[in-house]
């Protein structure tokens, strides 16, 4: 039989692909090692180590994923003239704001990574993969708990860089509550950013085959854990600071939700555009764990290296391997795959599995896989 006949037969019972390329724009979630890494337990090396990403591109039958951009300095990245057939162009740390506005033009703006993809038009044939929005939050959250110190000021200079000044003087009318519910505006306008830039410079461009993962709840990670058990100290303690915190963690979920909500109704008319909800998924496994072979959704595979300036705990991930968590408990190799967490923000490899899994059949769904 020759190639092309085979080829024939394959795509004829569904074991082929005709997929061109997988395109990949977002952040530390998605990233492909452009620091020399992967956010999730390193495996021997650093295509053996995958996310879920990887599994998308196995799915797809194309080669391997690799990062188009690398780290040229401590907090500094750059197109990587080496790297010019790489198509992941995620950056860990990278935002769909970047506060400041200092770092719009470079790869840590998702925008960016966007503008810079799109700078060759796409085949139809292309997927592209698109995941963004948990840093942003996170900066939005930070900036609200500090208020009780700067009294709002990080904050409301936050919301100006996406709403005008008409809404937050609209807001602060209202409140403690009035300004909490602008956190909503933003996150509202802060998906149609994406929205419109992936409208500009992907969907404009040829791009037939988009799959836009949404924001998780980022308060049910360790790391916002830590940060609401600290808020609840501070206010007292006991079933008082319980609910001070469960109160903050209410209002920052509702910002997440805004997000998602808003891409949703972005594409919903949108055939080009499938919208997977992480959100949804992330969830289901914290709350049935052992549905999908977990069993730690709380406590971090990793071991904490350090602590911060609040006394909260750190990690470096790039030096968690599968050989130095076998060789530290008893467990067995793999025994990290139970838990949902590599470190305080990022999945192990078993929750990139089924994050890639989720995607996989949506593609699929979609009669792009």
């Amino acid at each position: 039989m020759t190639t092309l006949a085979l080829a024939a037969v394959l795509t004829a019972c569904g074991g082929g692909s005709d997929v061109t390329s997988v395109k990949v724009v977002g952040d530390s979630l998605s990233d492909g090692g452009t620091f020399g890494f992967k956010f999730t337990v390193q495996a021997s090396s650093l295509v053996q180590t995958r996310i879920w990403v990887d599994h998308v591109a196995d799915a797809a039958d194309v080669d391997p994923l690799c990062p188009r951009y690398t780290a040229t300095g401590p907090n500094t990245v750059a197109a990587n003239p080496a790297a010019a057939h790489c198509t992941n162009y995620a950056v860990g740390g990278a935002r769909i704001n970047v506060i400041g506005s200092a770092g719009d033009s470079t790869p840590f703006s998702v925008l960016q990574q966007l503008r810079d993809l799109g700078a060759t038009p796409y085949n139809e044939r292309d997927v592209l993969l698109v995941d963004g929005g948990g840093n942003d939050a996170a900066d939005l959250i930070g900036a609200y708990l500090r208020a009780s110190s700067d009294g709002g000021v990080a904050y409301v200079a936050l919301l100006g860089e996406l709403l005008t000044p008409a809404q937050i003087a609209q807001a602060a009318a209202g409140g403690n509550e009035g300004l909490a519910q602008a956190g909503g505006l933003y996150m509202t306008a802060l998906a149609d950013q994406l929205a419109d830039t992936l409208q500009t410079h992907a969907l404009a461009k040829g791009a037939k085959r988009v799959v836009v993962v949404n924001a998780p709840d980022v308060t049910r990670t360790p790391r916002f854990q830590a940060v609401l058990a600290a808020v609840a100290q501070a206010s007292g303690g006991g079933a008082a600071g319980a609910a001070v915190a469960d109160q903050i963690a209410a209002v920052a979920r509702a910002w997440v939700i805004a997000f998602n909500a808003r891409l949703a109704q972005r594409f919903s008319a949108e055939s080009r555009v499938a919208v997977v909800d992480f959100f949804g998924a992330f969830n289901q496994w914290l709350s049935t764990p052992a549905t999908f072979g977990l069993v730690n959704t709380t406590t971090p595979a990793c071991p904490a290296t350090g602590t911060d300036d609040q006394g909260l705990p750190t990690y470096s991930i790039q030096t968690c391997t599968e050989a130095a968590l076998s060789a530290a408990a008893p467990a067995g190799a793999g025994w990290w795959n139970t838990y949902v967490f590599s470190d305080n923000f990022h999945g192990t490899p078993r929750t990139n599995e089924l994050m890639g899994q989720l995607v996989k059949e949506t593609l699929t769904a979609r009669g792009w896989l």
